[in-house]
């Protein structure tokens, strides 16, 4: 990740450089071909001028007077023939457009690109010498700009380090959390103090991340669960199979029937709460609501517990002016059919549910005459594979996954539910929806 840092450094920087350098190399080109066409115009007067006095002395005397007439200039001005030009003007050559437009009397640049230097000329008048001003030094700050060009370069390289940097820093950070979260580490997360730009990335990560060590979780605890639960269900068809070979008569062979259909439900029921709950990790549930009366729902799934526990009393208590509730039908039966299941394991002799007016909604409350649950324990109870009874008897049974399906069938439809004390001396779960 440091060579991606690098080369990423190196890429935005030497792309800033040649954009620059071209840019400063463009415009040196157009501003010295705008120099010379003005200076070829501010010479022209003087080239006339020249042309005029030379004409006045004779051969000999014509450098004398061009000598005296440079030091008011500050460059040399010579006469020359076409031989003695190449030497006059150093390295800086002459194209073939240059000399035609020399012999037709105009007036020619010639510029130096080692040391700056400038030649003007321009034929004389009948004659064939040349008349040349220079040299010329329009680049006597070379040096100077030479040092603002590295301090600017400098600058330049400094800003991308500063750009670049949070950036590329921030992604190897996010690659390590990547790497030890594949390695095992699933508590590894990126950083939440990262440039802006990168934010969102961790962000996403830190929820992938999360999401996945919950499912891994979850689905290590589920198979531990499964694995343990699912034996005891087994053992008792197992135990009753055997016994029944062994039935002596039609009594015990009845007896263990039963007792091999309890069980078969038994392990039906674990089954499907962990299906539920296996759902539930996998994907949010589609549901389909509409305007349902709680009473209807409480005493369908009242009528079962009728008859399956008889021995326990069932109350429902609804207020006249309970309104119905846009809610899913089935949760809401499963939700019921869980609370009541939970009431009727640990109710003593009675069983009350209560529909009241809340609000704009319903408030439904399951009581029990049981032991209760203490208040310390009452938030961890809606946690997945959390049994407050650690025994694994049959009065007991399940798995601790019914209050959790049940809390998230309840906020998946928008509800709430608690737990406190209930009247009856055991546990009260109010439920609320609106």
């Amino acid at each position: 990740m440091k060579s991606l840092f690098v080369r990423f450094y190196l890429f935005a920087l030497l792309t800033f450089i040649a954009l620059g350098w071209s840019i400063d190399k463009l415009y040196d080109v157009y501003s010295q071909q705008t120099a010379h066409t003005s200076d070829v115009d501010l010479h022209r007067g003087t080239f006339f001028l020249v042309n005029r006095e030379l004409a006045r002395y004779p051969a000999e005397q014509q450098q004398i007077y061009l000598d005296a007439f440079s030091s008011s200039f500050g460059y040399g001005i010579h006469v020359a023939s076409a031989a003695q030009l190449p030497a006059l003007l150093q390295d800086a050559q002459l194209s073939v457009e240059q000399t035609q437009y020399l012999q037709e009397g105009g007036i020619v640049s010639v510029f130096s690109d080692t040391d700056g230097a400038s030649w003007y000329l321009q034929q004389r008048m009948d004659a064939d010498d040349f008349i040349v001003f220079g040299p010329i030094f329009n680049d006597v700050g070379s040096g100077v700009e030479a040092l603002m060009s590295l301090f600017v370069l400098g600058g330049l390289a400094l800003v991308v380090f500063v750009w670049a940097w949070p950036i590329s820093h921030g992604i190897i950070t996010i690659n390590r959390a990547a790497e030890q979260f594949g390695q095992g580490n699933l508590d590894a997360r990126a950083p939440r103090r990262l440039t802006s730009t990168l934010q969102p990335l961790a962000q996403r990560f830190n929820a992938m991340a999360a999401r996945i060590q919950a499912l891994i979780t979850s689905h290590k605890t589920l198979s531990h669960a499964v694995s343990h639960e699912l034996k005891t269900p087994i053992a008792r068809i197992r135990f009753a199979h055997e016994m029944l070979k062994d039935a002596e008569n039609e009594s015990d062979r009845t007896r263990y029937l039963q007792r091999i259909d309890e069980s078969i439900e038994e392990l039906n029921a674990l089954v499907e709460e962990l299906l539920v709950y296996a759902r539930f990790d996998r994907e949010t549930p589609v549901l389909h609501r509409e305007q349902n009366d709680f009473a209807v729902l409480a005493e369908m799934v009242l009528t079962r517990y009728r008859e399956t526990h008889p021995a326990l009393r069932y109350q429902l208590r609804c207020e006249a002016d309970c309104p119905t509730v846009n809610t899913d039908k089935s949760a809401m039966l499963r939700i019921l059919d869980n609370l009541i299941r939970n009431a009727v394991r640990y109710a003593c002799s009675e069983v009350q549910i209560r529909l009241l007016p809340f609000e704009r909604g319903v408030e439904i409350q399951v009581h029990d005459d049981g032991i209760g649950i203490p208040e310390a324990e009452r938030e961890a109870i809606f946690e997945p594979f959390v049994r407050l009874d650690k025994s694994r008897d049959r009065a007991s049974g399940g798995i601790g996954l019914g209050l959790s399906i049940v809390k998230r069938y309840v906020e998946l439809q928008g509800g709430s539910i608690t737990i406190s004390q209930s009247p009856l001396g055991g546990a009260l779960f109010v439920l609320r929806f609106h």
